[in-house]
């Protein structure tokens, strides 16, 4: 009985030098990678070419791979020199000389603090020491040094708490009515606050104001305040678009006996004027 396994020609089959297969064993890939060399070398080697025209679809297919993933491989073997391409991004590609692969990839590890090889931008920082920190006192100007027992906080502005708070507060009734630059009905805002209530959505001084900006560019539009507001309260929501209210407004109904075309009155004309009656009940020019 022979180990020896023998090629049946009739199949065809691949040569490969000892020098590439050498290089694979050496080398180390992924295994979709190693993969798509082995497929690069059978169709070039294989047929005596250099470098063939491959689609990533094909090698795709012949690995059960997805073509993105093949493509994302090739270019990660390109950059190692395994493969090499000539022409453009969709040239001939084939397998470069093993003695010009790189065996080890780059390393993306994170270099440590006090590398040699990390480039700083700045100053180096520094540990802060409590005694020597620059920080607060009541008893001088900031930013002196102080002994640690003398540390206090920093003094707060007084301005800056209520105007956070102010835009927290909600806005009520009396106060839109206060405020109400478009004389919106006491019963169209009751039914405002309803819907924003509905939505947990509380009205603040600031959502008040900007709503009234929105309503003075829906009357420069023709739309009166009171019915764009009424049209927003209708549909159930709290916020307001000019232009969906415009659209809204506008493909409305028109009114009883007025008609939604322009052209109008054909019915009241005389179309008989200036012609001759004949007596068949024509008319001539």
């Amino acid at each position: 009985m022979t180990n020896i396994v023998p090629l049946d020609k009739s199949r065809g089959f691949t040569r490969m030098d000892n020098q590439l297969m050498d290089g694979l064993l050496a080398i180390d890939l992924p295994a979709r990678e190693m993969k798509i060399v082995l497929y690069v070398a059978k169709t070039t080697i294989n047929f005596g070419a250099g470098a063939q025209r491959i689609p990533a679809t094909d090698i795709a297919k012949a690995i059960n791979a997805h073509p993105d993933s093949v493509s994302k491989a090739v270019s990660s073997l390109l950059r190692r020199r395994v493969l090499f391409r000539e022409g453009g991004a969709r040239g001939d590609i084939g397998v470069n000389d093993p003695k010009d692969w790189v065996y080890v990839p780059e390393p993306k590890q994170t270099k440590t603090a006090d590398s040699a090889q990390v480039v700083r931008i700045g100053e180096e920082s520094k540990q802060t020491k409590t005694a020597e920190s620059l920080l607060y006192s009541k008893k001088e100007t900031p930013y002196v040094t102080l002994p640690t027992e003398e540390i206090t906080c920093p003094p707060k502005e007084s301005s800056a708490a209520p105007a956070k708070a102010e835009r927290k507060v909600p806005f009520g009734k009396a106060a839109m009515l206060a405020d109400n630059p478009h004389d919106l009905g006491e019963s169209l805002i009751a039914d405002y606050l309803a819907v924003r209530k509905a939505k947990r959505a509380p009205l603040t001084a600031r959502i008040w104001l900007d709503l009234n900006a929105k309503l003075e560019q829906c009357k420069a539009f023709g739309v009166s305040p009171a019915k764009a507001l009424a049209v927003a309260v209708e549909n159930g929501w709290q916020g307001f678009e000019v232009d969906w209210i415009i659209k809204r407004v506008g493909a409305q109904s028109p009114a009883p006996g007025k008609s939604s075309s322009r052209h109008h009155g054909f019915n009241d004309r005389d179309y008989t004027a200036g012609l001759a009656p004949r007596e068949d009940g024509t008319y001539a020019i």
